[in-house]
């Protein structure tokens, strides 16, 4: 019998282009996948769309997560009243925020905080921030997903 069959090489590298396919589709349709739901929370809290908050970097050192925070919006104060303004996980169960609260941003500007959780960092988690600003009218969401350094 004369049987013919892909080489290993072929093989091999057929396999690498599959995972590596997967693997980008996946990432694509979780980054699609967050966008969705920023605007759903966005549209059931009657976000204006004139309004806009953008996460400018998130890190953390174990103990505490450095957020900035900027004001996009073209005109306007954003205000953070409290703790209940920053959530991970669903919960907002913050020792420390730092500076104090409230705070206010004008428009085109950054704010850093600094948030100390009372539990410990553990390396390699991931967590779902929601930061919620205020303005006499409306309210802006920003939602980020993070994963311990």
């Amino acid at each position: 019998m004369n049987r013919k069959a892909v080489s290993p090489v072929v093989a091999t590298m057929l396999l690498v282009a599959v995972a590596v396919s997967s693997v980008s589709a996946y990432w694509v349709w979780v980054r699609s996948f967050q966008t969705q739901i920023q605007k759903e929370v966005e549209q059931q809290a009657g976000v204006s769309g004139n309004l806009r908050l953008d996460i400018v970097s998130l890190t953390d050192d174990g103990t505490s997560y450095y957020v900035t925070l900027k004001n996009s919006s073209s005109s306007g104060i954003i205000t953070f009243n409290g703790p209940q303004d920053f959530i991970i996980d669903g919960q907002n169960n913050w020792e420390s925020i730092q500076p104090t609260l409230p705070r206010s941003v004008n428009a085109g500007s950054n704010v850093t905080f600094v948030l100390k959780r009372s539990t410990n960092h553990s390396t390699g988690t991931t967590h779902s921030f929601v930061f919620i600003g205020h303005t006499p009218r409306d309210q802006v969401v920003a939602t980020i997903s993070y994963r311990d350094s």
